[in-house]
């Protein structure tokens, strides 16, 4: 349940976070990333679509320089997103220093988080990564032990700052879609610096990582970005891309107290120019509009059900 307490948060937290622009057509506002040195747009890509095998190199190119000429900075993508990581190096080229690049590692073996950083660095044409998450750290199956994850000599943490310490990742997060209360005791490892997960008005009563996790982020300074956006694919599209949906969750997530970005996976320009609209309209809700747009949330929520994994 929402109260009036949240309501005052999120309306005023959010100018806090966001520079404006004058111009209508100008770089979009950006959000301080955490205790990172670091202003990024508040709209940012997800590059999972535009790995997509019949997605051409040509289009990709189109949405990250349209992307970048907009102020649009922070890029995230991963290793099993089919070809984004080869795609989205190419696209790069010339434009590496414009961006954030973030990408993910996935495994409990210190000699796998190697070979996939080595690989990624090496597709996406680059010496460095602004940051490399953890990911997905409430997976049981992936990390069925948080200690063995993150023993900083053998785990995949402790890989992850041998690579920073060789300035090959300037800054460690992690990702989370289920059992938020795993997020926790990566961070008391004082080694994350930016942390994603699931913001949208639906999953707010489903897993609410805003009331069970984020505070604990905003604490200790940690960077927030909020990913499933849209709720994530759905058959025929995201299952919040109606027009009317489509701004009610983007300005959910950009209302939520310490989110620095809200990433979208974006398929073409005409979809980078949604989001590009959507950020320089934004504006935080008013009570009664955050109060009907919690039940319908929940309304939602109750078909939904935890479509990522278990909750607890």
């Amino acid at each position: 349940m929402i109260t009036r307490r949240d309501f005052a948060l999120a309306t005023a937290a959010a100018p806090a976070f966001v520079q404006t622009s004058s111009a209508q057509d100008g770089p979009i506002p950006t959000r301080r990333l955490g205790n990172i040195n670091f202003q990024a747009g508040m709209f940012g890509i997800g590059c999972q679509y535009l790995g997509d095998p019949d997605n051409p190199q040509s289009m990709v190119d189109r949405v990250v320089a349209e992307a970048i000429d907009n102020g649009v900075n922070y890029f995230d993508t991963a290793p099993p997103y089919n070809l984004s990581e080869e795609k989205i190096g190419k696209a790069l080229k010339g434009r590496r220093d414009k961006v954030f690049l973030v990408t993910k590692v996935e495994t409990n073996a210190r000699g796998d988080v190697d070979y996939q950083i080595k690989d990624s660095l090496h597709k996406l044409q680059t010496d460095y990564l602004d940051a490399v998450h953890i990911h997905n750290v409430g997976r049981t199956d992936r990390y069925p032990s948080l200690e063995q994850m993150l023993d900083r000599k053998d785990g995949t943490l402790g890989a992850l700052m041998a690579w920073k310490k060789k300035g090959a990742i300037k800054h460690i997060g992690c990702t989370c879609h289920m059992r938020p209360a795993r997020a926790i005791p990566v961070f008391e490892t004082n080694e994350i610096e930016l942390f994603m997960c699931s913001v949208n008005f639906v999953e707010r009563h489903i897993y609410n990582f805003e009331e069970k996790v984020l505070p604990e982020a905003r604490k200790r300074g940690i960077g927030v970005i909020g990913m499933k956006v849209l709720g994530g694919p759905a058959k025929g599209g995201a299952r919040l891309m109606s027009p009317a949906d489509y701004e009610s969750t983007l300005r959910y997530a950009w209302s939520t107290p310490g989110l620095a970005v809200a990433i979208v996976g974006v398929r073409n320009v005409d979809e980078l120019r949604m989001g590009l609209k959507a950020a320089r309209d934004f504006k935080p809700f008013a009570p009664a509009e955050m109060s009907s747009l919690m039940e319908r949330g929940k309304t939602l929520a109750s078909t939904w059900g935890p479509l990522r994994g278990p909750v607890a």
